[in-house]
């Protein structure tokens, strides 16, 4: 079997938040770029700033998470991810055999219902799919992803680190099955996405140009600033009956609807609840990225780490309270509502003072 030499050792753990294409980028990067950090990638994506939609036309403020792009996509510019779909089996293979002789890894994209080693393979459920996504809205299909790194006459060597934690071998049968892809499916014919899935699909990662001759260090750098940036600007997106949200007018959003609603109501705003617990997520990508460039890139950040550890920390009291205050009848504890109205203003102000934190050392840094 013709294997790819690694530059690092391959990872089956890792953080659950993160999406299945991620290492597969990384491991992508560290072979053709020389140097990557995982964090790097959702940060660029712009993961760690949580963009949420809400219906303006609602009575109850019901924030319903999103993807970054919806906000940000001029931004998401390190690298892109095109897919190109190869006419046969045999076409795919040759194209695999290729890579591998040339030391690179090969990303495929395919169904999960086809992996021997995934909880889907073969299970009926996976072709019932749900009428919701989980992040709200309806349900939207995709292909999962995985690399090749050795092929040989009758398998080819795999790394699926996320949901499958898998490295190993599968069969030429078991590959030609898993990258037909879910357009094979016909129970998907009506789900958001059904449309740009392929076969026998190869992903290519395309580097923006003003990005490959810079130090890894300058192009971290870059993307924090990028990010934090955005969190301070708060952007938002009106759209008739719809509203885009992000950073601190995301949390600006939060505390006014919540005070808003209960002022003339006297009832808590339940539906703030899925959103307070699904903003959590974007925490732990900043967090991620700030420890990698203390740990990995030596850059001096040990304060902003010790202060998006507590960030974190008071965004899960914020839940916690909130989850209180929503079991007891707010009527008969105002006392109880008010103190969490004020915990969420604190919260919403240190966050803010820090991300004024992050820029201030970003002005002082002479990196990139």
């Amino acid at each position: 079997m013709d294997k790819i030499t690694l530059a690092s050792q391959l990872q089956l753990e890792f953080p659950y938040y993160y999406v299945c294409h991620y290492p597969l980028v990384d491991l992508h990067l560290r072979q053709n770029q020389g140097r990557s950090i995982l964090s790097l990638l959702p940060n660029a994506d712009f993961w760690s700033i949580p963009v949420f939609s809400v219906d303006t036309t609602d009575v109850v403020p019901n924030l319903v998470m999103q993807r970054g792009y919806k906000l940000f996509r001029e931004g998401m510019d390190l690298f892109e991810l095109t897919t190109t779909g190869e006419s046969s089996f045999q076409e795919g293979l040759a194209q695999i055999s290729a890579s591998i002789k040339r030391n690179q890894p090969v990303i495929l994209t395919g169904t999960t219902y086809e992996l021997p080693h995934s909880p889907d393979f073969h299970n009926p459920n996976y072709l019932k799919p749900p009428t919701n996504s989980t992040l709200g809205g309806s349900f939207m299909i995709g292909d999962h992803y995985i690399t090749v790194v050795g092929i040989g006459s009758e398998e080819v060597f795999i790394y699926d680190p996320i949901p499958n934690k898998f490295l190993g071998t599968i069969s030429l049968e078991s590959l030609e099955k898993f990258w037909r892809g879910n357009l094979q499916f016909p129970e998907f014919t009506q789900a958001r996405g059904y449309s740009f899935l392929v076969t026998y699909g190869i992903i290519n990662v395309t580097i923006a140009e003003h990005y490959q001759n810079k130090k890894f260090d300058s192009v971290a750098i870059n993307v924090l600033n990028k990010v934090n940036t955005a969190f301070l600007e708060g952007r938002t997106r009106s759209r008739p009956g719809r509203l885009y949200l992000s950073g601190v007018a995301l949390n600006t959003y939060i505390y006014e609807a919540f005070c808003a609603y209960y002022s003339t109501s006297g009832e808590i705003p339940q539906s703030l609840g899925k959103c307070l617990f699904d903003m959590r997520w974007s925490r732990y990508y900043l967090r991620d990225f700030l420890h990698d460039l203390d740990q990995e890139l030596n850059l001096p950040v040990s304060e902003l780490v010790d202060e998006i550890l507590v960030i974190i920390q008071l965004w899960e009291e914020v839940y916690k309270s909130f989850l209180i205050i929503v079991r007891k009848n707010s009527q008969d504890n105002q006392t109880q509502v008010q103190k969490f109205i004020t915990f969420l203003a604190e919260v919403i102000k240190r966050e803010k003072e820090f991300h004024c934190q992050i820029q201030d050392w970003l002005s002082k840094t002479k990196v990139g």
